[in-house]
């Protein structure tokens, strides 16, 4: 059966306005209001009317952005969420509209294929052949909280190496000496510059030989591998066996994210441990349930949205600037002092 050809009428009608307006909106031209074009060109998208004119779907995709994000970090909201908060006020005060995309694949995401957006934010970690699949398309790539190695791409992110090394710096401050890194250094890269940021500090402080020395030092107090498959599954028990097995006890540990330092604070709560009494615990990112447990998680803040702002302000600039250098926006950081330490440890 063939199917119906959609018309400007038919548009017109479903949005309740005339077929003169569907008109002016399609071509880009005044005398239409802004939410009113954004309605007809989303409608005539959903009704394929855009597929017969190359040049409408240009005019649709010049108002809009698609977000990648992989879909391990969509459990994740606490950070990511923020993220995707400050991305979608930017878009919208600049008048664009944001499409957001999980993957599981390196499948290039349909709105990109047809060219129904002017632009890809990806959020978090993205493998440099994805990356390369998706720079094959005429249209600029931000990369937010990840810089790939590999392929040259504008990206912000925030100072994890600093973040960390701020920490540390800061705990030894209170006379913390036996400090452990909790995270698994393979997850991400940020989790494994945070860890750098922490060695770097000791090396440092503590003046441990060269960075060998320094390396073997903090593994007897760390734990740095199969941690994040236990935060995901919310497995206390494994999280307080790993715990366990770190060769020397340590008197506080750097979690690689709030979200393992909260677990973690909780698991040994249940299993009769002081906090921080017994063991200090830190994190990183800042997030609200940070604020939220007891004792109050002390950690490194993260501009979660401002990243989400300037990630698209990038974008943008990009789109207007299409042989600019490439360029790389490192964030602040600062240390959230709460009361998972003991601060004066003697």
């Amino acid at each position: 059966m063939r199917k119906k050809t959609v018309t400007m009428k038919d548009i017109a009608r479903q949005v309740g306005v005339s077929v003169n307006a569907v008109s002016l909106a399609l071509n880009n031209r005044a005398g239409v209001g802004d939410e009113t074009r954004k309605e007809i060109l989303n409608l005539a998208e959903k009704m394929g009317y855009l597929e017969q004119s190359s040049k409408y779907i240009q005019i649709y995709s010049s108002k809009n952005i698609c977000v990648l994000l992989e879909y391990r970090f969509f459990r994740d909201f606490q950070f990511y969420g923020r993220v995707l908060l400050g991305i979608e006020e930017e878009a919208k005060k600049s008048g664009y509209n944001v499409f957001i995309n999980s993957f599981e694949t390196e499948e290039v995401p349909d709105c990109v294929q047809k060219g129904k957006v002017s632009g890809v934010i990806v959020v978090g970690k993205i493998e440099s052949s994805f990356l390369r699949k998706l720079k094959k398309y005429p249209i600029p790539i931000i990369v937010a909280d990840y810089v790939s190695m590999d392929e040259l791409t504008d990206s912000v992110v925030s100072d994890n190496e600093f973040g960390a090394y701020k920490m540390a710096s800061y705990l030894i401050g209170h006379g913390y000496k036996k400090i452990g890194y909790f995270g698994d250094i393979e997850y991400s890269p940020s989790t494994r510059d945070r860890f750098l940021g922490y060695v770097e500090a000791m090396h440092r402080h503590f003046k441990l030989g060269n960075f060998e020395d320094s390396l073997k030092y903090v593994k007897q107090f760390s734990m740095l591998a199969d941690v994040e498959e236990y935060v995901i599954k919310r497995d206390a028990k494994s999280v307080f066996q790993l715990f366990k097995s770190i060769e020397q006890k340590p008197e506080v540990l750097i979690c690689s994210n709030d979200e393992l330092a909260i677990l973690l604070l909780k698991t040994l709560q249940n299993y009769g441990y002081l906090i921080p009494e017994d063991i200090g615990i830190v994190g990183f990112d800042d997030i609200e349930l940070g604020k939220m447990v007891i004792p109050a998680l002390t950690t490194v803040h993260v501009q979660k949205k401002l990243m989400g702002k300037k990630v698209t302000q990038r974008l943008l600039y990009r789109m207007n600037h299409p042989k600019e250098h490439v360029e790389k926006i490192v964030m602040d950081v600062d240390i959230v002092e709460r009361d998972s330490i003991v601060k004066g440890m003697k």
